[in-house]
């Protein structure tokens, strides 16, 4: 039997917790976003508009992969960087996501 919404079907089924999309996470367990904007190289001379950047710190440490000695990671949200053009549709992305957010 599938998990439906429907009144008297399902009743006896454990309350389900939403998770995060593409991952085995709670809400509750999600890192709280950086937003911030890129700052200019030293090799830039003129002004050209930066975009602004959503990403996750690191939450799990870096380990060896013990079959091939590679770099890995299991932290499903290190690899996670958007660009935005501006700080407003940054700030409303990580809203509409539900995710917990700084601004720099």
């Amino acid at each position: 039997m599938t998990r439906t919404d429907k009144a008297g079907l399902g009743h006896n089924l454990p309350p389900r917790h939403p998770k995060q999309p593409g991952t085995n996470l709670a809400a509750s367990e999600i890192p709280a976003a950086r937003i911030y904007r890129e700052p200019k190289s030293v090799m830039q001379g003129g002004s050209r508009k930066r975009p602004w950047v959503l990403e996750f710190p690191a939450s799990r440490p870096l380990t060896a992969d013990p079959l091939t000695g590679w770099t890995r990671t299991d932290d499903p949200f290190r690899h996670i960087r958007l660009t935005f053009p501006d700080r407003d549709s940054a700030v409303g992305f990580a809203e509409r996501q539900d995710w917990d957010y700084t601004v720099r």
